[in-house]
Formats: structure tokens, C-alpha cells, sequence
């Protein structure tokens, strides 16, 4: 809240939204004047047919919830500007962009949800009267929580058809249709073909959609079924994704020599959540190379993990083949590719490994014997690509 020196308002940020940059900016623009609520109402007093401030007065009486006023000079934008040209409002969230006075007809039509009883009638006329409306999503979603509450069982099931046929890019209307179904215990042919729909989506990352899925199992009595789609597997699944985009921000952000706390944080809580995974411990490790934090590095994917896994060839190699292109650790990576060819030996690029290895040890011979055998036991297809590798190590070698 922003007072003057008489203790009068001047203006108000209901609420904080991040980053602290952007509400930082918030401030600085109210401290510097010209559009406070203090200014607008002056303004409004001043001229109380400019629709553009009354416009701008009611959003600032909408972020003090004083339903009252707003509806009024929502009112009074309407009637002083129908055609709509007093200027454009954009929301900050979805980005949509509409005249004032068409963004005040939908909200005072939407005030037909707090009636008694609750109606969706003039969000029906808005429509009409606005076909094109680029807040068309907006208003379905206004008229979607009253037919998920209150309309008739006969008359819901008719909207949600043609609400997801309108955004059939959106599966999160198919949840909001399934919970209605669930509310009124069918239809459940309808309820499964909607369940199928939101597990081939896969897109939506909150759980309420597994949940209502689950729910319309449990109603069948297919506990089985609903504990494959929101039981053990589900929430391994999300904490494993989870884990994987937290590591592909560590990554980006490191390789962009920016934002590394940040990125070492998710590094870090990636770890925790999959600690047995080699796949997060070794691009953990990266991180703190990259972080010039190589005791860390050795702390997790070092000599404990490679006795950890001195009986797995692949984490073995994998290990290997990490620490020899890091040039570091050789010694260690040399004794994992070892490992690995006496655990595996048919396996070809586990001597692919111990070539490498051997070659940044500048063992050049044994480099060489390993790429030798490793094209031996290589699939034809690949075989030339190796050759080549091993002539320029041969290369290098007649050269020491």
C-alpha cells in the first residue's frame, strides 16, 4: 500500500508475484506517477467521460476484490465506448489482447456466475455478440466451473462436447469433463474413452487428471487398473522426469557460464532424488568439473563408484569413457576399462574405451591393440568408421 503525506491512498500491488525483478518494476512505476489509482480517480473526476480511465480505474478496484465498483465502471466503459476504440487491454498472464470496453462486457457477463442462482446466460449472449473474441477460452472456462457445479447432468455432458471440441489441443477439459462424470456416476462409457485420451497426452504435468482416472476405476471396482495409472509406477515416473529436466537446466545454465548457483542447486537435488541412478551421478560429476569442484566429483563417480560397480561392465566403461574424456581420473579410468574388457570382452566398445583410455595416457601401442580388437568384434556396418580411428592412432604413434 502506498500512502501520500495526508495518509490518502495512491496506489496498491495486491499480492507478490516473481521474479523480484518484475515487482521491483511494479513499484518503480507507482512511485513514479501518472497512472496510480490516486491519479486515475482524479482523472475520472476531472472527465468522467473518458472511457480509458475508467477502464483503468476498475482494474485497480478488481485487484482489491470492491466487486461493486468495477462492475460499475465496467459499466460505464461499455456504455462510452461500444464500439471500442478507446484503447486495447492485454493480461499480463495469457497474453490476450482485446478492446477495454470488450474486456468489460465479458467481465460483467460473467458476473451472471455469482447470481442466485448462478447463471451462464450472458457469457452465452457475449459469445454470440463477440463470435471471434480472443477471450473465447476464457469465457468456456468461466461457463466449464459452472456446468462442472451446478448445471444438470443432462445439460453438461452437451457443453463439455462442444467445450473440448472447441480446444481439442487442451486435455485438461477432458479432467474437468471426467470429474463431472465422476460426480454423477456416468455416463462410464464416456468416462473411459476420456480417461484414454488423457494417458495418451501425457501432457499435462499436475496430478488431478491420473487422480479422477484412478477415481473412475475405483467406481467400476478395477482397483487394478487404477492403481496402474496412479499408483507405484506413476509417481517414479514423475520424480524421475523431474529429476531429468533438473538436470538438463544444471547443464544449460553451466554451459552458459551464467546462473551456476542456480543450476548447481538443481545439480544437487536431481542427486538426491535418483542417488543410485548412474546416468545423474555421472552428469552431477560434470557439473562440479565444470564448477571447478573436482574432489566432488571424485566423491560421487570416483573410486567408491567404480568398486561399487566393479562386477557391472557398462557403468564400468561408462566411467571410463567419462574420466578419459575429461583427461582426468586416468589412472582410475584405465583400471574401469580393464575391468570391463575382462568382464565383457565380445562387447567391442568396451575396447573402444580401453583404446581411448590408452590413448590419453599416451600408450599409443596399446591403444592401438585395443581399436585392433575392437574392430574385430564390431557389426560390419560400423567397421569402417572404427578403421579409421585406428589409423590415426597409428598415425600418432609412428609420429612419437
Amino acid at each position: 500500500m502506498f500512502l501520500d503525506g495526508d495518509g490518502a491512498e495512491v496506489d496498491w500491488v495486491v499480492g507478490y508475484g516473481p521474479p523480484p525483478e518484475k515487482f521491483q518494476e511494479k513499484l518503480a512505476k507507482i512511485m513514479a506517477g501518472g497512472e496510480t489509482f490516486k491519479d486515475l480517480k482524479a482523472a475520472w473526476a476531472k472527465n468522467p467521460k473518458d472511457a480509458a480511465v475508467a477502464f483503468k480505474l476498475a482494474r485497480k478496484y478488481a485487484d482489491r476484490f470492491d466487486n461493486a465498483k468495477t462492475a460499475d465502471l465496467y459499466k460505464e466503459v461499455i456504455a462510452l465506448d461500444p464500439a471500442g476504440k478507446s484503447g486495447n487491454y492485454t493480461n499480463e498472464y495469457t497474453k490476450v489482447t482485446v478492446p477495454y470496453a470488450e474486456f468489460a462486457a465479458f467481465q460483467v457477463a460473467s458476473q451472471g456466475l455469482s447470481d442466485d442462482p448462478p447463471t451462464v446466460k450472458p457469457l452465452r449472449a457475449f459469445l454470440d455478440k463477440h463470435p471471434n473474441t480472443p477471450l473465447a477460452k476464457d469465457v468456456y472456462g468461466r461457463m466449464g466451473s459452472y456446468y462442472s457445479r451446478f448445471a444438470s447432468k443432462e445439460e453438461a455432458g452437451p457443453f463439455f462436447e462442444e467445450y473440448a471440441a472447441k480446444f481439442p489441443e487442451d486435455p485438461s477439459i477432458l479432467d474437468q469433463w471426467l470429474a463431472r462424470i465422476i460426480k454423477d456416476k456416468g455416463p462410464y462409457d464416456k468416462g473411459v474413452q476420456l480417461a484414454e485420451k488423457i494417458q495418451k497426452a501425457r501432457r499435462i504435468a499436475y496430478p488431478d487428471p491420473y487422480q479422477n482416472v484412478a477415481e473412475l476405476y475405483f467406481l467400476q471396482g478395477d482397483k487394478a487398473k487404477a492403481e496402474d495409472v496412479y499408483g507405484k509406477e506413476f509417481i517414479e515416473n514423475q520424480i524421475f522426469y523431474l529429476a531429468y529436466n533438473m538436470i538438463g537446466y544444471a547443464n544449460y545454465w553451466i554451459g552458459k557460464d551464467e546462473n551456476k548457483d542456480s543450476a548447481l542447486a538443481m545439480a544437487e537435488k536431481a542427486l538426491a532424488m535418483q542417488p543410485d541412478n548412474s546416468y545423474f551421478v555421472q552428469q552431477v560429476a560434470g557439473v562440479y568439473l565444470k564448477m571447478k569442484m573436482d574432489d566432488k566429483a571424485l566423491a560421487i563417480f570416483g573410486p567408491a563408484f567404480a568398486r561399487k560397480n566393479e562386477k557391472d561392465a557398462s557403468a564400468l566403461s561408462s566411467y571410463a569413457m567419462f574420466w578419459s574424456g575429461q583427461g582426468k581420473n586416468l589412472e582410475g579410468a584405465l583400471a574401469a576399462a580393464k575391468k570391463a574388457v575382462d568382464l565383457k570382452p565380445a562387447q567391442y566398445y568396451n575396447w573402444v574405451t580401453l583404446s581411448g583410455v590408452q590413448d590419453k595416457l599416451k600408450n599409443s601401442a596399446e591403444a592401438v591393440k585395443a581399436m585392433e580388437k575392437a574392430i574385430e568384434l564390431a557389426p560390419e556396418s560400423i567397421k569402417d568408421y572404427y578403421k579409421k580411428s585406428l589409423e590415426k592412432l597409428k598415425a600418432g604413434a609412428e609420429k612419437k
